[in-house]
């Protein structure tokens, strides 16, 4: 088994005692721990968290940067930002999501458009947290 605790600087996110997996974004890609893989330490990326559990369930967060540490079966992420999947409001993602895509559209001089791009990513990878929700298995 798996002890995975995220922690951003505000609270702790999350503690899972019994994982048998967890997917997560590192800047330089994809990857998946299983029990018993090697001390690491990586810099968290943008993206989604999938957590899978003992019973079959399956824990997602969203994570915005950060650190993650694997020591034994101990994996904990400090990340920047991250949210659990039913934490996420959906219709306050959307309506971010909506004005990132007007101010592209409307390219004002005074806005930083690589700035807004990035919003607009995170914006659309919270919104795709949200909605594995509803078909997934119950969460804890």
């Amino acid at each position: 088994m798996l002890t995975i605790t995220v922690t951003t600087i505000e609270r702790e996110v999350a503690k899972i005692t019994d994982a048998t997996q967890i997917t997560l974004p590192t800047i330089e890609g994809e990857i998946t721990i299983l029990p018993n893989h090697i001390p690491l330490m990586s810099v968290l990326g943008l993206g989604e968290v999938v957590i899978k559990k003992s019973d079959g369930s399956v824990q997602n967060l969203f994570v915005d940067g950060g650190i993650i540490q694997v020591n034994g079966s101990s994996i904990e992420l400090l990340a920047n930002m991250a949210e659990r999947a039913e934490d996420i409001d959906a219709a306050k993602v959307e309506e971010a999501k909506r004005r990132a895509e007007k101010l592209l559209q409307e390219k004002p001089i005074d806005i930083d458009i690589a700035q807004v791009e990035a919003s607009l990513q995170r914006e659309l990878i919270r919104l795709n947290v949200t909605k594995k929700l509803g078909k997934l298995s119950p969460q804890s």
